[in-house]
């Protein structure tokens, strides 16, 4: 999670602030994922006594670009036995002082010797009631490699509790509930916190669809010299107050709770976000997804190319579910495109100095349908002729990225924008314009065969989730 920090004179500059907003910093910029502060060490080396290793200056140095650490040190990693430090995103100069100031003064609490606990309570949402009886398998991890398991049972209030619990792992909660699973995000113990107590909310499931609805749709097109690739976000809401579970069988011991459409001839079909390959199943006519569906909004992200052997491209898409909003953007080029089914806006919008075309769509219908064609005697070839590249292809999320901000800042009004602070805005879309470019630097690194796959793939997974949380915190 990032954390805009004005620029200039806005905030405070009294040392006792600085370690304040540093020690928010440290956990919400992710430092803790790495390092403890006193609990021994993890990814990265704990952090205690830093400031009798390093100065003030240099802690700011190895926050901001740790290559520059490396190169005055002549090695890399400098501390043996841990993996080099993840290359900067974007942290603001602030921020880095900040941090500095907080690991430079910070006292360490007592830290308990046989480890840390995680408790909490079980609580069937729909009944607002506690569950007693119920499993909870906990699971250990050293970075992404799993390193031990634990189980409990929750008692006649719901409540379950691990103890002992070495300071240098994260760990995940999973539990079954009549018939859905529930697992938890991957959590560590931050500084000073020896118990993290939680609550795990469960639901009653449902076989009938409870009236799902798309809130937001956004498609972003994409054409190179390679072809056309096509981004998809769908925001799902379950307006209900129970889990579904799906009611088709669409593959053995599967249930269908989420239909997906794709135009024929789709291939290379990638699942971004929301989607586990593992519980998508082929269609007809796209892929289904078997998930149980909580209450509340689910966001997706997918992607996938198209042909284009006979030199022009369509791509067809159905409306499966009510959908209150759609958004289409293609990159802008002489030759034009033809959409039907959405209704253009006559001005392009600009993301990173490439103008596309908008087409919106309101309260669509399930049967509805909307078709894009590339004009041209020359098809897609023509198209490719008066278009700028923006970006290299594997980009496609940060395009559906944009797209949702653009929507977002469109509906917020002037007034809006201006009482949300304007200053903090254009913090995080300065943040999110060197993301963008990061993100693409590590793909070239990365094709170009100069880091392994497992490191380029944590060092994206973690990128793209920084992206994520700036595109939320912008349409805030």
């Amino acid at each position: 999670m990032l954390v805009a920090v004005p620029a200039g004179d806005s905030i405070a500059q009294s040392p006792h602030d600085l370690q304040e907003l540093g020690s928010k910093l440290f956990i919400e910029r992710g430092c803790v994922r790495c390092h403890t502060i006193g609990k021994g060490r993890f990814v990265g080396p704990d952090l205690k006594g830093v400031a009798q290793r390093y100065s003030p200056q240099d802690i700011v140095r190895w926050i901001k670009d740790p290559q520059e650490i490396y190169s005055k040190e002549g090695k890399m990693p400098v501390n043996e036995g841990y993996p080099p430090m993840p290359p900067p995103q974007d942290v603001h100069p602030m921020e880095a002082k900040a941090i500095a100031e907080y690991l430079m003064n910070t006292k360490v609490g007592k830290v308990d010797p046989d480890g840390g606990t995680i408790t909490g309570k079980v609580v069937n949402k729909t009944t607002d009631s506690p569950v007693p009886g119920v499993g909870i398998s906990l699971k250990a991890f050293m970075g992404d490699r799993e390193t031990g398991d634990d189980e409990t049972e929750t008692s006649a209030d719901g409540t379950f509790k691990f103890d002992k619990l070495a300071w240098d792992r994260s760990y995940s909660l999973t539990l079954a509930f009549e018939g859905a699973e529930y697992a938890t995000d991957k959590m560590v113990f931050f500084p000073d916190e020896n118990v993290k107590t939680l609550d795990l909310p469960v639901y009653a499931p449902t076989l009938d669809d409870p009236g799902i609805t798309v809130k937001e749709a956004h498609t972003v097109v994409e054409v190179s010299e390679n072809g056309v690739d096509v981004g998809d976000i769908m925001i799902f809401d379950n307006p209900g107050d129970r889990i579904f579970v799906g009611s088709a069988d669409i593959a053995e011991g599967k249930k269908e709770t989420l239909r997906f459409d794709l135009p024929p001839h789709a291939a290379n079909v990638t699942f971004m976000h929301g989607l586990d390959p593992e519980s998508v199943v082929t269609t007809e006519r796209g892929f289904s997804d078997t998930e149980s569906i909580m209450p509340g909004e689910k966001r997706v992200i997918f992607a996938y190319s198209m042909p284009t052997d006979s030199g022009a491209v369509t791509i067809e898409k159905n409306i499966l579910y009510p959908t209150d909003s759609f958004l289409l953007l293609v990159p802008e080029t002489k030759n034009g495109v033809d959409v039907t089914g959405l209704t253009a806006d006559p001005e392009p919008i600009q993301m990173e100095n490439v103008n596309y075309f908008k087409w919106q769509g309101k309260d669509l219908e399930p049967g509805d349908r909307i078709t894009v064609k590339f004009k041209g005697a020359g098809g897609i070839a023509a198209y490719l002729d008066g278009y700028i590249k923006w970006a290299a292809l594997g980009l496609i999320l940060l395009l559906v990225g944009l797209a949702i901000l653009y929507s977002s800042v469109g509906k917020s009004g002037p007034a809006k924008r201006k009482e949300s602070g304007d200053r903090e805005r254009k913090e995080l879309l300065d943040k999110r314009s060197v993301l963008i470019r990061d993100i693409a630097a590590l793909d070239d690194d990365f094709e170009a065969g100069k880091m392994d796959e497992s490191r380029y793939r944590r060092l994206r997974e973690s990128m793209k989730d920084e992206l994520v949380e700036i595109t939320r915190r912008l349409r805030l």
